[in-house]
């Protein structure tokens, strides 16, 4: 029986290693490795929240006290349309109208007194401010009469409400150009009162001259037209002298 052949070793060495170097040869190559993404965060900016601000509060209204006469008070008028009523209809005012038709600083009229006579009224009400102006419902009486009541009454009036600013008006005429002499008069005397206490006095002018239509029938008391032109001459001039806002 013939033997079997043998192989020899170093054959089969060989026949090994070159088929670890074919397997070698076809193993795939490591990739290298590759980078996990990164992000940068985001720089963190405080959001600042909404401050709770509390609403300013408004000023609370200028308390004012007019003192006058018919034009004043809206002779003629119904209720509301005489100038310090349109005054008071601003919303940083808060005012209360003693006006009284026929009276001046001498005369008496409807309400059976002089202006003196409404000094106790302002000291309970202790306005900030005091309007007071000069009527023509003294015209023919005494200049010097005129000028000591005029002192007397603006003193009462300091005295009533020493904290309130006194604010005196020039004597209004009606629509005729031709102003009477009188009307210097009593308006010198207030202003002359009115300085010695140190309140302020306020020259207004004559706003009804060359309107005739502003007038009602008896040519002497303004229509609610006559009073609009008023309040609103009274207030321009009220302004530029730093009384009102």
């Amino acid at each position: 029986m013939p033997r079997p052949r043998r192989v020899a070793l170093p054959l089969l060495v060989a026949v090994a290693a070159g088929g670890v170097l074919v397997l070698a040869g076809c193993v795939p190559e490591p990739k290298s490795a590759v980078a996990p993404l990164t992000f940068s965060a985001p720089p963190l900016v405080p959001v600042a929240s909404p401050a709770s601000e509390e609403p300013t509060p408004a000023p609370a209204p200028l308390r004012v006290v007019t003192l006058g006469d018919s034009l004043m008070s809206g002779a003629g008028l119904d209720h509301g349309q005489a100038w310090p009523d349109l005054l008071a209809t601003r919303e940083d005012v808060a005012l209360t109208n003693l006006a009284c038709a026929g009276m001046g600083f001498v005369v008496t009229g409807e309400c059976g007194t002089a202006y003196a006579g409404f000094s106790p009224a302002v000291a309970a009400l202790q306005p900030e401010v005091i309007i007071v102006q000069s009527s023509s419902n003294d015209f023919g009486q005494d200049a010097d009469q005129i000028r000591t009541d005029t002192d007397d009454t603006v003193t009462q009036l300091r005295d009533a409400a020493p904290d309130a600013r006194i604010v005196g008006l020039s004597t209004i005429w009606n629509d005729d150009p031709d102003v009477p002499d009188d009307t210097a008069v009593t308006t010198e005397a207030l202003h002359n009162a009115v300085d010695s206490v140190g309140g302020t006095f306020v020259d207004v002018g004559q706003p009804l001259i060359g309107h005739p239509e502003w007038l009602q029938d008896d040519d002497v008391h303004p229509t609610v037209r006559g009073q609009i032109a008023i309040e609103q001459t009274v207030v321009s001039r009220l302004q530029d002298a730093g009384v009102l806002p």
